[in-house]
């Protein structure tokens, strides 16, 4: 009787002296094609004389050869250079962050502007130059053209990387090459690849949900990258008027890439340094926390790109992503079931805290309206304590007088909390 055992045995002995018999010439192709199949990523291996096949890990192969266009490469690349640069040996500027900020932003738009103006007065030249040779000079021209849109776009990418980087230092916020989705969400609202539904009602709930989904930076790069490129290439097709179409262009794209990081880098400044002050007493409670954020950014209307992309960062603390999802779903328009729960769920020790880094949520844009001024004065009520305009005004006067908080406020001497 055979066994199992036994079929297998037969089978090994099969294809050992398969592999083993015939000319020497047979054994050498043999060798010469088991090389070959390694080269092209083990698609077989061989192993106590028995084939075994593997399956190439193509779709990664695949996926790997596709991640990062042009833009994506060039943005990862600037990262880690600025990241590895020393900080600068000189004197300390004596000037505030905001005016550091201004002043970074201008430079940046002007060389932006000239660049644009530049390439516009090449591609015109290049344009003039075929008409009067009757279309033989677009031997030349041509490709000097779109070297010089090519180079144009590159300069720009890489002034708006360097402004980053640069009002990231301002405001003493580290920007990590290795972990640089926070760059990437706020570059996709800059460039409108993600933004609001025009006709939605939504105040932002959906942006902050698509900008969290994003795992990978290649995806946003791509369509930026594509973007940059149609802007690029149509600003300089009609002669002359693309000279002042490409330097104002330029000089507006980077005022509004600016803004948005400058803004974005103080909400990083001010409310990270005092969300890893509240995590470490109120981290049991930070999806109340996350929630409170939301209420304010979103009391005034839809959430500006700065205040999307920074609760995109917050929701990115919370490593469980059911938990995430939670939270999201309790992005609502009314805060009544909130200050419910945070009057329940916050203890007593960790009140004043969590009650301060929503002040400082609410002042870091330099403005509380009415509708903010409620939220916060529901939130203290429920805690237990006392709202203080006065409090909230100093917070904004210390915003607009250095563009920074320069030390936690979190009380006024005198004050108590109201009980009862």
């Amino acid at each position: 009787m055979v066994t199992g055992d036994d079929e297998r045995s037969d089978c090994v002995d099969f294809v050992t002296s398969r592999f083993h018999s015939g000319p020497a010439r047979d054994g050498a192709k043999v060798a010469d094609g088991m090389e070959n199949m390694s080269d092209l990523g083990s698609v077989a291996s061989f192993t106590n004389g028995a084939g075994t096949a593997t399956i190439p890990p193509i779709e990664e192969a695949i996926k790997e050869r596709r991640r990062g266009g042009w833009y994506t490469k060039l943005v990862a690349h600037y990262l880690k250079r600025n990241a590895a640069r020393p900080a600068s040996a000189g004197v300390a500027s004596t000037a505030t962050p905001h005016v550091q900020a201004t002043s970074a932003i201008r430079k940046a738009c002007v060389k932006s502007a000239v660049s644009g103006a530049l390439s516009g007065l090449i591609s015109t030249g290049a344009t003039v130059f075929t008409a009067q040779t009757e279309g033989l000079g677009g031997i030349i021209a041509g490709p000097i053209a779109a070297l010089a849109i090519g180079g144009e776009m590159i300069l720009r990418t890489v002034l708006h990387i360097e402004l980053t980087c640069e009002l990231a230092r301002i405001f003493d916020v580290e920007v990590d090459p290795d972990d640089d989705d926070d760059i990437w969400r706020l570059y996709a609202l800059s460039f409108g690849t993600h933004g609001h539904d025009s006709e939605s009602t939504d105040p932002g709930k959906e942006l902050v949900g698509e900008l969290t989904s994003v795992e990978e930076g290649e995806e946003i790069g791509e369509k930026i990258g594509q973007k940059v490129l149609g802007e690029s290439v149509m600003r300089n097709i009609v002669p002359v008027l693309g000279i002042f179409t490409s330097a104002i262009t330029n000089y507006v794209k980077t005022r509004e890439l600016g803004d948005n990081v400058r803004r974005y880098m103080r909400y990083q400044h001010a409310l990270d340094a005092e969300g890893l002050r509240a995590s470490v007493t109120c981290h049991k409670q930070m999806d109340l926390l996350i929630e409170g954020m939301w209420f304010i950014f979103s009391a005034d209307g839809k959430l500006d790109p700065e205040e999307a992309a920074f609760l995109s960062h917050m929701l990115k603390k919370l490593e469980d992503p059911l938990e995430r999802r939670a939270v999201m779903a309790r992005f609502v328009e009314d805060e009544l079931d909130w200050t419910v729960r945070i009057k329940t769920e916050v203890p007593e020790s960790v009140r004043d805290a969590f009650l301060h880094v929503l002040e400082v949520a609410a002042a870091v844009d330099k403005e509380v309206g009415l509708p903010e001024r409620k939220i916060l004065r529901r939130a203290a009520r429920a805690l237990g304590r006392e709202y203080s305009q006065e409090r909230v005004e100093r917070l904004i006067a210390e915003l607009e007088a250095n563009g920074v908080l320069t030390h936690p406020i979190t009380s006024t001497p005198g004050e108590a909390p109201v009980r009862g």
